[in-house]
């Protein structure tokens, strides 16, 4: 009787032990890579301090290793055979039985890879939450188009959330997709929104501002809609572009600045640590995409008191409120250069914006509401699984 009376209590925080798995071809050596290593691990470092034990599973190598000591108390699985991406992620259940046993929740961090947590799952009797934070077969398809890839993809994300005991996702309308295009139960879906320190991204009185300097921060894909942002503000005059980033774009983008005779910095990757200063040199942050999930560059901006803009688009539009906490303008050269006037000319409403935005990020999207939130989601799948 005290044994079945014990597998009905809820399990406390001390017994929770978390293996995340990291997205197939994803490292820590690629996260400090792209500067977001320090972004990316902020939740489970805090995270390890709560619980009971956790494991890290990536497809790096033995260079993995390099990172323990910002990892203290996770266990860093790596790929240590040296195998292909996707080989090691149809394997890495077995070859890590060893760790993976001792879990008592598996997570992953997005859609592609997902199946390697799954494994694990099926193999160790092991309940597993399976994180969305952008939707990958429709983002695939408004790319690439229709395709065996695309297909192929769908059939991946199906796959994963009905095999998942619990999804995550990072925006009410993501829930709402997932839902009707899967016939996913909205109970079994729960939103965490993406996180940001807002003890690093602040305003930083000290730092002043530039006049005319506009900033964004991002990958320079067609996806970001750059080709469009430099055309816009190719004709104001004492406006310059701080463009922090990198991709396929940026020769082009780089031409293009030339041929129009814009004032534009081209920063490259800069690690995390070094975006605040950026942001708070800018009168104006803005973020042109086509689409987004839920953009971390845009909730740090208005984490650091930002006068942001954005296009009305999914993904934009749920997390600036027009009017209120920045600027939404339509993806087309007139609105944008519109929101962009409008915003230079106006301090005052630029500082009531800014503040605005903080007020937002602080009560919604802080690191330590959504840490709490994290460990609410694992705790209540894991005592569904155990009951």
């Amino acid at each position: 009787m005290g044994t079945a009376m014990g597998y009905m209590m809820d399990i406390t925080l001390v017994d929770l032990k978390l293996s995340f798995f990291m997205s197939r071809s994803t490292s820590l050596q690629r996260w400090a890579k792209l500067g977001i290593l320090e972004r990316e691990i902020a939740i489970y470092r805090l995270l390890a301090q709560r619980i009971g034990g956790m494991s890290l599973v990536t497809s790096g190598g033995e260079e993995e290793m390099a990172f323990q000591e910002k990892l203290p108390g996770i266990e860093i699985l790596y790929n240590r055979w040296g195998l292909s991406p996707n080989c090691y992620s149809l394997l890495a259940p077995i070859l890590h039985s060893h760790a993976l046993r001792k879990a008592t929740v598996y997570k992953t961090n997005q859609l592609d890879g997902a199946w390697t947590a799954i494994l694990a799952a099926k193999l160790y009797h092991k309940p597993v939450i399976v994180r969305a934070g952008y939707l990958w077969a429709k983002n695939f398809l408004r790319q690439q188009g229709k395709g065996w890839k695309t297909n192929l993809i769908n059939r991946l994300e199906r796959f994963s959330f009905k095999q998942a005991d619990g999804i995550i996702v990072t925006t009410k309308e993501m829930k709402r997709y997932i839902n009707g295009m899967y016939d996913i139960a909205p109970g079994k879906i729960t939103v965490i929104p993406n996180y940001v320190d807002i003890n690093l991204f602040r305003p930083i009185r000290s730092i002043k501002k530039i006049m005319g300097r506009v900033c964004f921060i991002g990958r320079f894909t067609s996806v970001k809609n750059l080709k469009l942002l430099i055309e816009s503000i190719s004709p104001l005059k004492g406006v310059s572009l701080t463009l922090i980033g990198d991709g396929d774009e940026r020769v082009f983008l780089e031409e293009m600045s030339r041929n129009l005779h814009v004032d534009v910095r081209f920063l490259g990757r800069l690690e995390n640590q070094y975006l605040p200063e950026e942001i708070n040199q800018a009168e104006i942050f803005i973020l042109p995409s086509k689409f987004e999930g839920h953009p971390k560059a845009l909730i740090e901006a208005m984490a650091c008191g930002s006068a942001v803009i954005g296009t009305d688009v999914e993904g934009i539009n749920t997390v600036i409120k027009h009017n209120v906490n920045g600027l939404l303008c339509q993806p087309n050269v007139k609105s944008v250069r519109q929101a962009v006037t409008e915003l230079l000319s106006n301090p005052q409403k630029r500082a009531v914006l800014g503040h605005n935005a903080r007020q937002f990020v602080s009560t919604h999207f802080d690191l330590d509401v959504v840490v709490e939130a994290e460990l609410s989601a694992l705790k209540n799948i894991v005592n569904q699984h155990i009951k």
